[in-house]
Parts: structure tokens; C-alpha cells; sequence
């Protein structure tokens, strides 16, 4: 059994911590907490927070971060906190250290996770020596790669993310023009991620003419949940339909026939909807190209945590 490792998922709005151990290459995680990125100045103060909780003191960690990692150092497109090991891993005591992207955590922890970690959205005939893509919408949308090697797998984050907003239909070109006023160009995060939510709400009151009732992503869930507003069904009903465009474009680009997992915070939060949605149809219509898509299965995970297992994963990777 390995030392216990401090293992955390950092996103633009949360950040879960944990203690992970490792034991005959089974990963456990316990003593998992949360912390709001708003009520902490850096994401030193959080740790220590959590650390001052757990009998635990680590020596080593690995936080997935949610953003891309430039010269070993993340700035958060969508939190005021930076992410460097010397902010943490010598205040910490800490005598290893690794930052991975939250999408290369997840993609690593998938293996680790147990079934009913998952469930079925798409069945399919996956391909044995074929990436598997992992793609989900949080407070961005993020999206790594697991591609088989001959000593295992390799996991490669991307920043898939921002790639251009392609609409397919007349309501979608209406949304896509109504976002352009902001923010001229229009990646997919504009429309698949907390935010991206909210936007989708905004333009359709526009574009309906309704009187817009403003509402935070967390409450148009809920609103399209209960069915008690109209306009909030249509937004999270389009949003898990533009998901299905873009998920299924990334399978066509990367080649990832060995499946698709789909994970993030948002989808749990809506899952009987969305699993009633036209995701599916929307991942598999690709034209002269549906046969390719149409054979790739999809899972979603239902459960917290799995990056913080990617991460323990990721550590222990590393010599």
C-alpha cells in the first residue's frame, strides 16, 4: 500500500479534495470535501483548510486543474485563482508534487472506476485499439483522449473546448449570432458549460421575445427538471442536443471509436433528462459518416470523484 497521496479536482467554481492510497494498483479515495474557489483567496488557503480537518499529512499530491498547463502553471479561464507547485508543495510539505489537467484526471481515473460509476446512453461495438474520448460540460467543457499503447494507455488532454460553434439548425444560427455580440467568436464552451447554459437561456427569451427571467444554469436545471418553465426546458433540452453535435464531431476528429464517456458536473444533475434528450441522434448524424459515429458506445458517469482517483492514478504513473 502506497503513502497516502493528497489528491484534489480543481474546477472554475469548486474544489474537492481528498486522500487517496493505493493498494495493489487499486485506488481508494476517503475523507473527499469541497470548497468554494470564491471563499478562499488561492488555492493554498483551501488545501490547508482541508488538511486541517483530516488526521492525515501527506507527502505527496496531485491536483487536475481546469485548464491547460502552461510552463508547469494554470490560470483559470474561469476562477481568479493560479495553480503553481511552488504555492503549494513546499508550504504543504509536500515532497512530490504533479499538476494534470481535471480531463487527463478523469480520463485516468476511468479505469478505476467500479460500473455503477456508469451509465449507459449509447450501446454500441467499440474498437479494441481505438482512443476512447471523455468529454463533459462543467464550468467549461473539457475533453482528454485515452489511447491504447502497447505498455497500457496514454491519456492526452485537449482543449477541444474551444473549438468553433458549428449550428445546424435555423435556432441554433439565431443563438450563435445573439452570443456573437459578446464574444465574436463563438467556441462550443459558449454554449456547453455553466455559463454556456445561461447564454442559451438568454437568447432564446431574445429571441422568443419572452420576458427574460434571469436565472443561474444551477436554476434553469431545475426550472427545465420540474417543467415548470417553458423556455428553461427548450435551453437544457438544446444544450444536451448541441452536446450530441459536438461529441460526435470530436469522435469523427480524433478517431475515438473505442468509445465516448461523458462526464463533468452538469450532466448527473440532469440525468433522467438528458437521457431523454436527442443527444443520441445528434452524436450519430454525421452524414456519410453516420455508420462511423453511429458504432461508438457512450457511457456517462453518475458519480463524484472520478478525477480525484485519475489523479492518484496520474502520480502514481510517475517515477
Amino acid at each position: 500500500m502506497t503513502d497516502p497521496i493528497l489528491v484534489a479536482d480543481i474546477g472554475g467554481t469548486n474544489a474537492r479534495f481528498a486522500i487517496a492510497v493505493s493498494d495493489g494498483g487499486r485506488i481508494s479515495i476517503r475523507d473527499a470535501q469541497i470548497f468554494r474557489a470564491e471563499d478562499f483567496e488561492t488555492i493554498r488557503d483551501a488545501a490547508d483548510a482541508y488538511l486541517e480537518s483530516v488526521a492525515e499529512q501527506p507527502k505527496q499530491g496531485c491536483f487536475a486543474a481546469a485548464g491547460p498547463i502552461i510552463d508547469d502553471e494554470v490560470d483559470f479561464t474561469n476562477s481568479h485563482w493560479t495553480l503553481r507547485p511552488s504555492d503549494i508543495a513546499p508550504p504543504l510539505n509536500l515532497d512530490r508534487f504533479l499538476i494534470v489537467n481535471d480531463f487527463f484526471g478523469l480520463a485516468a481515473g476511468v479505469a478505476h472506476l467500479p460500473d455503477d460509476d456508469f451509465v449507459a446512453v449509447k450501446e454500441g461495438s467499440p474498437k479494441p485499439d481505438a482512443p476512447q474520448l471523455v468529454i463533459g460540460p462543467g464550468t467549461g467543457l473539457g475533453q482528454a483522449l485515452i489511447v491504447p499503447t502497447g505498455a497500457g494507455q496514454k491519456i492526452v488532454a485537449t482543449e477541444g473546448g474551444h473549438v468553433s460553434f458549428a449550428p445546424r439548425t435555423d435556432e441554433e444560427f439565431e443563438i450563435k449570432k445573439f452570443i456573437a455580440r459578446e464574444h465574436p467568436r463563438v467556441s462550443v464552451e459558449r454554449l456547453l458549460s455553466g455559463r454556456g447554459l445561461v447564454n442559451i437561456h438568454r437568447a432564446l427569451c431574445a429571441i422568443e421575445g419572452a420576458q427574460r427571467v434571469s436565472l443561474q444554469a444551477n436554476e434553469i436545471t431545475a426550472a427545465a427538471i420540474s417543467g415548470e418553465y417553458p423556455i428553461a426546458v427548450k435551453a437544457v433540452d438544446m444544450f444536451c442536443s448541441v452536446l450530441g453535435s459536438v461529441a460526435g464531431d470530436a469522435v469523427l476528429a480524433t478517431g475515438a471509436r473505442g468509445g465516448a464517456v461523458l462526464g463533468g458536473g452538469i450532466l448527473p444533475k440532469i440525468r433522467d433528462v438528458f437521457l431523454k434528450s436527442t443527444f443520441v441522434d445528434r452524436f450519430s448524424e454525421k452524414g456519410r459518416m453516420s455508420d462511423y459515429v453511429g458504432a461508438v458506445p457512450v457511457r456517462m458517469i453518475v458519480s463524484d470523484g472520478a478525477a480525484l482517483y485519475g489523479a492518484a492514478a496520474a502520480l502514481e504513473s510517475v517515477e
